[in-house]
């Protein structure tokens, strides 16, 4: 699972927070040169989905 959080007024972050379904790692994501548009899920699997976990190598985004 992967979601954004600290959403601006603008609906963007640059803060996700993740949770693997598989191993039950959880942490969060900071992305220094990344604004991510909330309203638009197409445009959070772009940049989000091929995230793995640190620890299993689980993919993330599979687990929504």
């Amino acid at each position: 699972m992967i979601k954004p959080i600290k959403i601006s007024p603008l609906n963007t972050s640059s803060d996700a927070e993740y949770k693997c379904a598989k191993c039950g790692t959880a942490g969060s994501i900071h992305f220094t040169n990344n604004i991510i548009n909330t309203d638009n899920e197409e445009e959070i699997k772009e940049k989000l989905g091929n995230l793995e976990c640190q620890k299993c190598g689980n993919m993330l985004w599979q687990n929504q």
